[in-house]
């Protein structure tokens, strides 16, 4: 943000809240939670139960067809149902929605969280960019005077997101597929939160939502950049969002296997002098390109910044030496370095918990890692308590599993947990898909998947409502819904707290009938304990 429009917008703080707090959205927001009063039912997903929506829009004044699918499909309940949510003016408690007492007054901080809120619901993006960049070039082409309008305005926002690289060249036919243009959604969001006038100019609402944009949205990642460049701005992305922009940075030509060895090379000798956050995103990067990537792991062998890293491949991949304990340990600490950089100690403290069993400080303090003393300060003097997800697992027909696990359980382990809870016998592929990105066992090489037990729930499921799914056997595809339900106290190791339905039968065939197995708590949690037992004693 430059010092003018920073000086500008201090200077009318006062006036953002106040226009804030008028906008139509919050207006329509605040009307909402009136109506939720005491309680109105919810679904699993946090949204207001379809049954409930005519009545919601009755209350707001909006048309509604007298039956709804579900709630999302009618934008003009669902939009002031995610403001009131965001805002704060609504909160879930179970399986109902209940009104806050807000304060009277909304800060332009708060109104730009319900922004956010509301364009990652309601903008369907052709190329699954983040729906934040859309808004933000919006903006950007809103500044020119006069506006474009309409076509025009699609078209030059269209331009500018294939520049960046955020759509791909065909994204403009893609958009004719979705029912509202990504730019038409964002500009009717935009309009209702105020930060466009009736002429379609920012408003000083507008202004703040550009600059607020400007400061969280990673600049484009383009082919032109330093590799150093590029890695400081993968450093700031969760793991999980940056791969696109660096395959996009690769160039990789998918008939050249060897066709990004000079742009790897690039990358790996500017992860040196790089952040923890931004020299692991390198060394994953080029992990990734398996027995291609050996001649330069070879290469920087004995670096000393590098040299770890390159050990740990070279071993698994070349038929290396063992990796020393040193180097098990320098590994360690810059993976918890990064993660305390883009999450905090509490991540910082699960990578150490897994590699070092006990005497993590002392693991830290002897790795020789250059940047050590900065993790320990870091690091919390005793073990802090590890919180429960409580998972509910659903099949189809009402088939359910409720589950509470220790939050800092990979994706691998809850892998595990699942094929006890619904009596997988563990037979076929199985992939877990985010909003971002597909997780698998890397033993398996499946394409395009992250490595299960290197991420964990706690980044996969944020926050209560949030929802994963995992699919089981990727030819008949069973496909399980996963969603945190709360949050509870600390956990050692997965119970088994509830379900309703016989296991599924894997491998049915109508001339061998077998009967399907009762679902049985007891036995699910005894199976569970024994995979831990068995765990500790490996």
């Amino acid at each position: 943000m430059c010092p003018g429009l920073a000086f500008k917008l201090t200077r009318v703080a006062p006036q953002l809240s106040l226009d804030a707090g008028h906008c139509d959205a919050l207006a329509a927001a605040r009307a909402l939670s009136v109506w939720v009063g005491a309680g109105r039912a919810v679904t699993p997903g946090g949204a207001l139960k379809p049954v409930l929506v005519p009545q919601a829009a009755e209350a707001l004044g909006v048309p509604c067809p007298a039956k709804v699918r579900r709630a999302g499909d009618i934008a003009a309940v669902h939009r002031p149902w995610v403001t009131a949510l965001a805002a704060g003016f609504i909160t879930i408690s179970g399986s109902r929605a209940v009104r806050v007492e807000a304060p009277a007054e909304t800060t332009p901080q708060a109104w730009f969280v319900a922004l956010e809120q509301v364009l990652q619901a309601q903008v369907i993006d052709p190329c699954d960019a983040d729906s934040r960049i859309v808004c933000q070039v919006t903006l950007t082409v809103m500044v020119t005077e006069p506006p474009p309008f309409g076509q025009a305005l699609r078209q030059v926002v269209a331009e500018m997101m294939v520049q960046r690289g955020d759509w791909d060249w065909d994204a403009p036919y893609l958009t004719e597929e979705v029912m509202v243009h990504p730019v038409d959604r964002v500009v009717e969001i935009l309009r209702d939160f105020g930060a466009l006038d009736r002429r379609m100019a920012l408003t000083p609402l507008g202004e703040y939502a550009r600059a607020e944009l400007g400061r969280r949205v990673p600049p484009p990642i383009t082919r032109d950049l330093p590799a150093a460049e590029v890695l400081r701005l993968l450093a700031v992305l969760p793991e999980e969002e940056i791969w696109e922009p660096v395959w996009r940075w690769l160039d990789i030509d998918p008939f050249r296997v060897d066709s990004t060895r000079d742009a790897l090379r690039e990358l790996l000798l500017a992860a040196a002098d790089a952040t923890p956050a931004g020299r692991i995103s390198a060394v994953e990067v080029i992990g990734e390109r398996g027995e291609y990537a050996l001649p330069l792991w070879r290469e920087v062998r004995e670096h000393p910044v590098l040299g770890a890293h390159a050990r740990s491949a070279l071993a698994d991949l070349d038929d290396g030496p063992a990796l020393a304990q040193r180097d098990l340990w320098w590994i360690a600490t810059d993976h918890a370095l990064a993660a305390l950089e883009r999450h905090g100690v509490t991540d910082a403290w699960y990578i150490l918990r897994d590699v070092v069993d006990g005497g993590a400080r002392d693991a830290v303090r002897d790795s020789g890692h250059p940047d050590a003393a900065v993790l320990l300060a870091a690091l919390p003097s005793t073990p802090p308590p590890i919180p429960a997800y409580q998972l509910k697992i659903s099949l189809y027909g009402g088939l359910w599993r409720r589950v509470l696990v220790p939050e800092n359980l990979t994706l691998g382990g809850l892998h595990g947990v699942i094929r006890v809870l619904f009596g997988w016998g563990d037979d076929h592929l199985h992939v877990f898909e985010t909003a971002k990105r597909r997780y698998a066992d890397p033993f398996h090489g499946l394409e395009e998947c992250g490595d299960e037990y290197a991420y964990r729930i706690n980044r996969a499921l944020p926050s209560p409502r949030s929802k994963i799914t995992y699919i089981y056997d990727l030819g008949d595809c069973w496909k399980h819904e996963i969603v945190l339900e709360k949050v509870h106290d600390e956990v050692t190791h997965p119970v088994c707290v509830g379900g309703k339905g016989d296991n599924p039968i894997e491998h049915y065939d109508p001339e061998y009938p077998e009967d399907s197995v009762p679902f049985d708590q007891d036995a699910v949690n005894k199976r569970l304990a024994a995979r831990l037992r068995s765990a500790e004693v490996a």
